[in-house]
């Protein structure tokens, strides 16, 4: 009987392991780079066009993300809140979401391919500014890869 559930406990710290390890691994995938090809604002901060990597800036803190440029001249660290894909499907390739008012745009999510939830950046004050003046948005991604 002892062998029994022994095998028993085994077979489920195997199962159970099994999956942690493998929703670790995906939880780790913590880095994306974009090209992004236009000046754009993220809460308070502008960056100019170009190449771009976001990291998760401790995997305690889920919600503190970093966004720098590759050639290290800007850096902007910030929050964003968990969101989801309005179907729950996984999203089907990792993209930069941005609201575009005139020729302004200002980030607003943050999706990595087969994952259903993303990051949601909060409006900043400028952006609630320029769309309680009436002006709609439009929205452009950007693609991103894993990297």
């Amino acid at each position: 009987m002892k062998i029994r559930s022994l095998r028993v406990l085994m077979l489920c710290l195997t199962v159970f392991g099994g999956a942690a390890l493998a929703q670790a691994q995906i939880d780790s995938v913590t880095r994306i780079q974009a090209d992004i090809p236009f000046n754009f604002t993220v809460g308070d901060t502008t960056l100019s066009a170009g190449k771009y990597e976001l990291r998760r800036v401790d995997d305690l803190a889920e919600n503190v993300l970093e966004l720098s440029s590759v050639d290290g001249r800007s850096r902007v660290i910030f929050d964003a809140s968990p969101t989801q894909t309005k179907d729950l499907m996984p999203a089907n390739r990792s993209e930069l979401t941005f609201d575009k008012y005139g020729d302004q745009y200002f980030l607003t999510q943050i999706w990595v391919a087969g994952r259903s939830t993303g990051e949601e950046l909060v409006k900043s004050r400028r952006e609630k500014r320029i769309a309680a003046g009436g002006k709609a948005s439009e929205k452009h991604s950007v693609i991103a890869f894993l990297k």
